[in-house]
């Protein structure tokens, strides 16, 4: 009799582990599936390669002063002017995407305000350090719009402390 109820308790603790197994497996699978659902479901936009000539650039109507991220826990700002590139070789798409635009300004100045948080005064310093960040905020913008024909932004007049 003990040795079957030994026998029972390999078998119950084997086939325990063989549902652990398949439980983990399953996660694995539905959880590497639902990443590759997400990655496919968010567009990917990239800088256009187009000529200078090609572009009109609308400025922000007010310079953005912020603080920079910061973990000494001091205290850096900057102050900066924003211009955002629109493709314009459609000339009356351009004029109707930056009309939108215009109205939707506060979104541009938000979203190129919480890039400049998230930025340090180090990183600006580098060389290609604001043309990095001016990368992170059409890439935020392109997003924010869902268009492409944002195709560039360019940080002027740029002044840390």
């Amino acid at each position: 009799m003990d040795k079957n109820k030994g026998m029972m308790m390999i078998i119950i603790v084997l086939l325990g582990l063989i549902i652990v197994a398949i439980v983990v497996g399953a996660i694995f699978l539905l959880n590497f599936m639902n990443n590759d659902n997400q990655a496919q479901m968010q567009p990917i936009w990239h800088v256009q390669e187009i000529s200078e000539q090609d572009i009109r650039y609308i400025e922000l109507s007010s310079d953005i002063t912020t603080n920079l991220l910061n973990h000494d826990g001091g205290r850096n700002v900057v102050r900066v002017t924003v211009g955002i590139g629109i493709n314009n070789t459609d000339e009356d798409e351009a004029s109707d995407f930056i009309d939108m635009l215009r109205e939707r300004e506060i979104v541009m100045i938000d979203i190129a305000t919480n890039t400049l948080r998230r930025t340090t005064q180090e990183q600006l310093a580098v060389v290609g350090g604001p043309e990095a960040v001016a990368e992170e905020i059409l890439l935020a913008l392109q997003d924010a719009f869902a268009s492409q024909l944002i195709v560039r932004v360019r940080l002027g007049n740029l002044i840390t402390t």
